[in-house]
């Protein structure tokens, strides 16, 4: 596996289980956050040739993006034995490619310090989309 998708799968991870500042006082979340933390895994499946009008968040607008093959599929996870919030929506990321954010942000969860960590926004590489997963055998 490419080492940019292994640490995109490490990056998703953390983003999806964005929680509170490290308070050992008190441990809560910092209100509108999502508290459900994911585990991603890589799958093997179909290539999308899945073409989207456009995107935007908060870095940009990118029209006509194309989706490529799937790449990971994240579950709803309990950690430190606390059970996710939502434990049925899952999400299934399919890699894409829009023009870059190069932007810069400070992270603040429960893995960081308090201060939060900086980071280089640079190129989207994929997009995860809200899901329902039913095991097959």
């Amino acid at each position: 596996m490419h080492p940019k998708i292994t640490f995109l799968g490490i990056a998703i991870t953390i983003a999806f289980s964005l929680a509170p500042p490290a308070q050992a006082q008190n441990g809560r979340n910092p209100p509108g956050v999502n508290p459900t933390h994911y585990q991603c895994y890589t799958v093997e499946g179909p290539s999308g040739d899945i073409e989207l009008k456009a995107l935007r968040d908060q870095f940009g607008l990118s029209e006509k993006v194309k989706l490529g093959k799937v790449l990971f599929l994240c579950a709803p996870t309990a950690k430190n034995l606390v059970p996710p919030r939502d434990r049925i929506t899952h999400y299934l990321c399919y890699e894409d490619e829009i023009k870059p954010a190069d932007r810069k942000a400070r992270i603040i969860n429960q893995l960081t310090k308090q201060t939060g960590i900086d980071i280089a926004v640079e190129k989207a590489r994929m997009l995860c989309v809200p899901s329902l997963k039913r095991l097959l055998g």
